[in-house]
């Protein structure tokens, strides 16, 4: 009876806390509804109240290009995805809408950019409803924020008495205000990734070097002989490094480029060689070196001449990968290696060879110049370099600047500009449940009053139009998740 009288205490005081606080919790789902912020709605929708007609009237003109460039792209898209069912993978083409699940085509270190989008373009899409409704002289009862599951979002309570006593162009004011609200988030958001090299020029700098901002432990890329954090990567082998996209580029060039030799000296070859019986490992590399008594030595091929048999020696990776890139012997023979003999006495243009590293076609030797001595050497596969090592093309002009602080910018406006132009597509189409079904049957009741003057009829209309764009998105949907989950 104790247990009881005291678990009945604890429920009231539960339900006390929800009801003051605003908060309800359901399967799946927590709910926060606050009737505090109707003053500020009120105080919004009062600033200047003559552009705010014409920016809202502004919304349904966007609103009605929306809704017929979303339907066309949905029937594109459902086309294009039936399509791809009947070719082979290498032949289907990208889709244009591709739904997201964390876990699968989300990384979850992404999720508080997808969550923090989410619930900023949710906010602002009902802060248009609501700012609209009082213009229109619509009651707005409350305003809220709920998750459900890991999925955020916003909702704005209208009074459905003051909504249904309004105008049809009233009425698409407010319903169309929401998904213009969303496009112009997407507008600013493009404004300011592009601009953002120049609002961040008085604290940091671009075009000099790609900055390592972070790396994953444990790999080739980090450590003493790899890259750190705050690198000025500036050169990858011949390749010049000035942003995050040639860094990319580069690598892209390492991978599709054949194995590049360096040239070294017939004297210097004989002095380092520590080369054992050539043999090939289980996968089929050749192997010269004795890899339990050091690991800085790497087996080298070369030729005497073009039709000459194939010679290897074990050398110093680092001594000898500093040598000049070369093709063929040739290339060790120009005039430019003549220069080289000024500064290496010990590299005799009559008699250099050019040395290829003994590796498979997935791994390759690259030289990294990071602004340290000396310039990291990496032996392995070049998207390894891509995978493990994160690099921003700013760089910080003051020491206590955060590193990661563009890229986190950057990475938040593109989120706004795709999760926000999304949810301005999908919302404006005429699917039940959406807000392009109530934009729907306004606009029909604008447009078709005179030819359909019973209310019934129009309902009808909008009623058919609707089950459509619900089975096309509802379609489009179900092609888009099984591609993905399937495929």
């Amino acid at each position: 009876m104790a247990n009881f009288s005291q678990s009945s205490s604890y429920s009231r005081r539960y339900d006390r806390f929800l009801h003051r606080t605003g908060l309800s919790v359901s399967l799946g789902q927590v709910r926060w509804y606050t009737t505090g912020l109707n003053r500020t709605f009120v105080r919004l929708a009062s600033w200047q109240s003559p552009w705010q007609r014409a920016w809202f009237s502004a919304g349904v003109w966007f609103a009605y290009v929306a809704m017929v460039g979303s339907i066309a792209l949905l029937v594109g898209t459902l086309v294009q995805g039936v399509r791809n069912l009947t070719r082979a993978p290498e032949e289907r083409t990208q889709q244009i809408l591709v739904p997201v699940m964390p876990g699968v085509n989300l990384p979850w270190s992404h999720m508080v950019y997808f969550a923090a989008t989410l619930l900023l373009a949710g906010v602002l899409h009902e802060l248009g409803h609501a700012i609209a409704a009082i213009r229109e002289q619509v009651r707005v009862n409350g305003f809220g924020i709920f998750c459900f599951v890991i999925y955020p979002g916003a909702f704005v309570d209208l009074s459905t008495e003051h909504l249904d006593s309004v105008s049809a162009q009233q009425k698409l004011r407010i319903f169309c205000a929401g998904v213009w609200h969303n496009f112009v988030l997407v507008v600013l958001a493009l404004v300011l990734l592009i601009c953002m090299p120049y609002l961040l020029l008085p604290l940091y700098s671009t075009g000099q070097a790609a900055v390592v901002t972070g790396l994953v432990e444990g790999t080739a890329v980090s450590g003493p002989r790899g890259l750190l954090l705050g690198d000025h990567v500036t050169r990858m082998d011949d390749c010049p490094i000035r942003s995050k996209e040639d860094w990319e580029q580069c690598i892209l060039g390492v991978l599709h480029t054949p194995h590049r030799g360096f040239c070294q000296s017939a004297d210097q070859i004989q002095h380092f060689n520590t080369a054992v019986k050539v043999h090939r490992t289980v996968h089929g590399i050749v192997e010269c070196c004795n890899t339990n008594t050091s690991l800085s030595e790497l087996c080298f091929s070369y030729r005497h001449s073009n039709f000459s048999a194939q010679y290897h020696a074990c050398l110093p990776a680092r001594t000898t990968a500093s040598g000049p890139v070369c093709r063929t012997n040739h290339d060790c023979l120009t005039p430019e290696r003549h220069k080289l003999s000024l500064r290496r006495p010990n590299l005799h243009p009559s008699s250099a060879f050019c040395l290829f590293p003994a590796l498979d076609n997935n791994t390759r030797l690259v030289r990294v110049t990071q602004g340290r001595d000396p310039p990291m050497l990496f032996l392995g596969n070049p998207w390894e370099l891509y995978y493990h090592a994160k690099v921003s093309s700013y760089m910080p002009r003051f020491d206590f600047l955060p590193l990661e602080l563009p890229e986190f910018l950057e990475t938040f406006c593109k989120y706004l500009i795709s999760l926000s132009g999304a949810l301005a597509v999908l919302n404006v189409v005429p699917c039940h449940a959406l807000d392009g079904q109530w934009i729907l049957s306004a606009l029909v009741d604008s447009q078709l009053g005179r030819l359909l003057p019973n209310r019934r009829d129009r309902d009808t209309v909008a009623a058919l139009i609707s089950l459509l764009g619900t089975v096309l998105l509802g379609a489009n949907i179900a092609l888009a998740l099984w591609s993905l989950i399937f495929r």
